[in-house]
């Protein structure tokens, strides 16, 4: 999910450009203002994420969950577990793409003289520390961690969290299709509520081999970004940091619970599950660690 390009746009000279990959913002009536990023390649890779999460979440559910439960072999908790979690999957997705990864504040010289602000060499705009300018989508971003093409975003101090969100229900969603691909293969017998004319149902068993190859590819994916994020997050660096060996903050988290705190806000850690509401990260403040 890291883009090597973005990265090496942080490490060499600028180059001023027309950036054809601007940021555009629209308010919608209930989701409030969202932004999206007019990159071909982003758009590419987030409908292939949208595919993805349309063939993990339907195949199962209509060859396994819904006949095997109308047959009495699977409980309606676990029928209703499966779509809880394809949805929190497709909402933290949504959140982490379709939000401001982290807008600039204004720059008061006369309150902020003695602050280690800097001025941007690409867009001439103030910014604190550990913020980083993105070309692909077009601002200066707070605590920038990478530029992901999958969710056509960045990954900043404003949609950390959803990512973060992102990347375990990924996990989650993979887990739960193979271990219900595990039993329709080993465990359940013929289906007798099917109907075997259909066809997703007289060809199951190829559309069970390609959703077995994906919830493993995808349990071992996005498990893989999920450690590397929590190593990042609890020893307070960056992907961007580590991968320009910069080192970042050289201070350690005193604890898990206040490391993830410091993107997830004061709420209470139940909350922190849950992609819908508002979010007031502790490093708001601006106070990183130098």
């Amino acid at each position: 999910m890291i883009n090597m390009d973005n990265v090496m746009d942080m490490v060499s000279p600028p180059v001023e450009t027309n950036n054809n990959n601007a940021k555009h913002s629209l308010k919608l009536p209930i989701f409030g203002r969202v932004q999206f990023v007019r990159d071909r390649e982003g758009q590419m890779c987030a409908a292939i994420v949208l595919a993805y999460w349309t063939y993990g979440t339907f195949i199962p559910l209509f060859i396994i969950l819904i006949p095997r439960y109308e047959d009495g072999l699977i409980s309606l908790p676990v029928f209703l577990g499966f779509l809880t979690v394809s949805v929190l999957c497709l909402l933290s997705f949504f959140r982490s793409s379709l939000t401001n990864p982290g807008r600039i504040p204004e720059f008061s010289a006369a309150e902020d003289k003695d602050s280690n602000w800097s001025k941007c060499r690409v867009c001439n705009q103030m910014r604190p520390p550990r913020a980083h300018h993105c070309r692909r989508c077009g601002q200066c971003v707070m605590k920038m961690d990478h530029h992901c093409p999958w969710i056509n975003n960045c990954v900043g101090e404003n949609n950390h969290f959803a990512f973060m969100q992102l990347l375990f229900y990924a996990f989650l969603l993979g887990l739960y299709t193979f271990v219900l691909v595990m039993l329709h293969f080993w465990v359940f017998p013929k289906c007798v509520a099917c109907n075997r004319e259909a066809f997703y149902i007289k060809h199951s068993i190829w559309f069970m081999y390609l959703a077995f190859l994906l919830s493993v590819n995808m349990m071992g994916m996005m498990g893989v970004q999920f450690c590397q994020q929590h190593i990042n997050l609890i020893s307070n660096k960056t992907t961007l940091e580590k991968m320009i060996n910069h080192g970042g903050p050289k201070n350690i988290q005193g604890k898990c619970y206040n490391s993830y705190r410091q993107i997830c806000g004061q709420g209470h850690p139940i909350f922190w599950l849950c992609p819908i509401g508002r979010r007031r990260p502790l490093t708001a403040q601006f106070q990183y660690p130098v």
